[in-house]
């Protein structure tokens, strides 16, 4: 378990779950984005220790077989082939914790910072979910869920398309926009994700990398 050091004002920790998104099916990268590896660490590892002291432990969803050498509990998804929604039901269904923050694996700009000022909004407001919402597009793999979303989140998986922010017109959603993630230093491609590989390419050029190798 990666230790929490994130405390609110009395010095108690925050008793929140971290879960990283790695259950993709990758269809456009021609291989699992989860095990591409930047400065020599899967992605998914590298977003699981940016999630590291600032929630109370990271469990990584997704097929255990394929990611258990990564010293991380991996839980698989209860809901095959349903999206990311389903593993926002399958992490919400197992956690131990009220408040739970998501990241997808693929999103290797994603800043601690961002993190901690989502955990903090959340556990200070009465939300059920608190949500990246940049020039006008939600960012709902990087954001907050309180456990309470759970049964209508799974009426959405058999009900709709699926899509998680379909979800939003049915729990009390707050957004969080640029001014309140990182002020004038904030940056909207910490949300930048890759679907294919042109993508990956390309953020190996912006971060000088050239290892495009899965482990």
């Amino acid at each position: 378990m990666l230790r929490n050091t994130n405390l609110i004002g009395n010095g108690t920790p925050l008793l929140i779950g971290g879960f990283v998104l790695a259950g993709g099916q990758s269809r456009w990268m021609g291989c699992d984005k989860a095990l591409l590896r930047l400065n020599g660490k899967p992605l998914a590892l590298r977003a699981a220790e940016r999630l590291g002291g600032l929630v109370s432990e990271v469990t990584l969803l997704g097929p255990p077989d394929r990611y258990r050498d990564m010293g991380l509990l991996v839980l698989p998804d209860e809901y095959l082939f349903r999206g990311p929604l389903a593993g926002l039901c399958t992490g919400l269904r197992r956690s131990e914790y009220g408040w739970n923050l998501f990241v997808a694996c693929d999103m290797p700009y994603a800043e601690r910072s961002v993190f901690n000022n989502l955990i903090r909004r959340a556990v200070a407001g009465r939300a059920e979910a608190v949500v990246p919402f940049i020039k006008g597009r939600w960012q709902p793999l990087c954001a907050a869920y309180h456990r309470s979303c759970l049964p209508k989140m799974e009426a959405a998986l058999w009900n709709s398309t699926g899509a998680v922010c379909s979800i939003f017109s049915e729990i009390n959603v707050e957004p969080m926009e640029e001014s309140e993630l990182g002020g004038a230093a904030f940056c909207d491609r910490v949300f930048r994700n890759m679907n294919s590989a042109a993508d990956w390419h390309e953020i190996q050029r912006e971060m000088g990398q050239s290892n495009a190798i899965s482990g």
